[in-house]
């Protein structure tokens, strides 16, 4: 969370401080038009976003002189380069925002059209320059692990629709067009109702313009509205398609499927099984090819990503214990990922052995398919083939997969690879290869 002594911008601490710093700079821009058009000063409003959003913007600026920020994928924590970004940044509109316009008490008159105004309420909405921030933490968030980025962006665009309709309503009621017989409440929502309907270019035509000012506004909200409702309708048929992407491109695959089984005329029971094949890929992987991941990622982190994924298995087997974690480090770069569908035979008995196999997921039957007798059962976490890195003899028995099996696959060269650049563990090794090939055969128990 924290950093000598700054705070981490995606720790949990700031995360949960910029979410509630997006409600409270949400509720001043629904409360500052508000304040602006019922005249809302001696109540809970006025102090709300008079003194409760001064002090909140006032801490928010604080943590901001000790909130660490990214420069090109690096984290800076240096509290100097913090202090001249952010002044560089955003410091003037966070100092406007903390200003209580709402506690001034000047007068600054205008005449319009025959229509008096007073423009100092209006200094409050100097406020909402806030707004501004919300951009940088929808990107924030959009990097985070629990938001969708399409959910996001999606209901940031609903959002801002609808904020704009609360301003074009208040606009509507300031310019006169409301009912003396009706409170407040309800002639807001005639006029939101009234920004609605001409937004989305209904315009029922029960709520019209009475004067120059309120027929010119009405020009204006309708050019507004066309442009956000093309630009509402264009974004939201794109995120929608979007929302998914694995999912659109594993139904692709799954049509360019079903056309090569039609054009070459593959038997059903061979296309059910192509396509159970392809349902467990979408089901346990959602698509995703683990070695494009790695190949886009430096190799300090291909390798720490490995050691997460791999670590805890490659210490288990007899052979790599007591290896240091540079060796370890160089094995688990060396594993390839296999899948073997039920009822394959990953090798059989006989065959001279060249590769040890780990089990990510699902579980193998060692077996003689001379006699059909299972001589183990071995799960995930498991691993089995381990003796065809230290002797190149024959397998005693056969492997098969009973289910669905993700495994990694370690080959003798690549281990030969690894042990030339540590002699003083292929010493050991070679020992233990010595022992193995001297060492009368055990008899065969079930593992699990």
């Amino acid at each position: 969370m924290f950093h000598r002594g700054v705070l981490l911008p995606d720790s949990w601490a700031r995360t949960l401080w910029d979410l509630l710093l997006f409600f409270a700079t949400l509720s001043l821009a629904i409360l500052g038009p508000l304040e602006l058009v019922y005249s809302l000063k001696e109540n809970f409003f006025f102090w709300y976003s008079g003194l409760f959003l001064t002090v909140f913007f006032l801490i928010d600026l604080v943590l901001h002189f000790n909130t660490a920020y990214f420069d090109r994928g690096e984290i800076v924590t240096d509290r100097a380069a913090i202090r001249r970004h952010y002044l560089k940044t955003w410091f003037i509109i966070d100092l406007l925002s903390i200003v209580p316009f709402e506690l001034l008490s000047v007068s600054l008159p205008v005449h319009l059209f025959g229509l008096h105004f007073d423009l100092a309420p209006a200094l409050r909405l100097l406020r909402l320059v806030r707004l501004l921030h919300l951009k940088e933490l929808v990107n924030r968030w959009r990097h985070a692990d629990f938001f969708n980025p399409s959910v996001i962006r999606l209901g940031i665009l609903l959002l801002w629709i609808l904020m704009v309709a609360h301003w074009a309503a208040c606009g509507w009621i300031v310019l006169g067009n409301i009912r003396p017989d009706y409170s407040a409440p309800e002639n807001y929502l005639r006029a939101f109702y009234w920004v609605i309907t001409t937004f989305a270019t209904i315009g029922y035509g029960d709520i019209t313009p009475l004067n120059v000012p309120q027929i010119a506004y009405t020009i204006v909200i309708e050019i507004i509205g066309v442009g956000m409702f093309g630009y509402m309708i264009g974004n939201i048929a794109s995120l929608l398609a979007n929302l998914d992407i694995a999912r659109s491109k594993y139904q692709e695959k799954i049509n360019r499927l079903n056309l090569f089984l039609e054009y070459r005329d593959i038997p059903i029971a061979l296309r059910q099984k192509l396509r159970h094949y392809y349902r467990y890929m979408w089901e346990s992987r959602r698509g995703y090819d683990e070695n494009l991941i790695l190949k886009d990622l430096p190799s300090a982190l291909q390798k720490e990503l490995a050691m997460h994924i791999h670590a805890d298995v490659i210490e288990k087997v007899p052979i790599f214990k007591g290896a240091s974690d540079a060796f370890i480090k160089e094995i688990v770069m060396k594993l390839t990922p296999a899948m073997f569908t039920p009822g394959d035979f990953i090798f059989r008995e006989g065959e001279i052995g060249h590769n040890m196999y780990f089990i990510s997921r699902g579980s193998v039957e060692v077996l003689s398919e001379r006699t059909n007798q299972v001589y183990a059962t071995i799960g995930e976490g498991g691993y089995f083939g381990e003796i065809a890195l230290l002797l190149a003899q024959p397998r005693n028995a056969s492997v098969r997969a009973v289910e669905y099996c993700d495994l990694y696959t370690l080959d003798k060269d690549s281990f030969q690879v690894v042990l030339g650049e540590f002699p003083q563990f292929a010493a050991q090794v070679k020992k233990m290869a010595r022992e193995r090939m001297h060492r009368p055969k055990p008899r065969r128990r079930k593992r699990s």
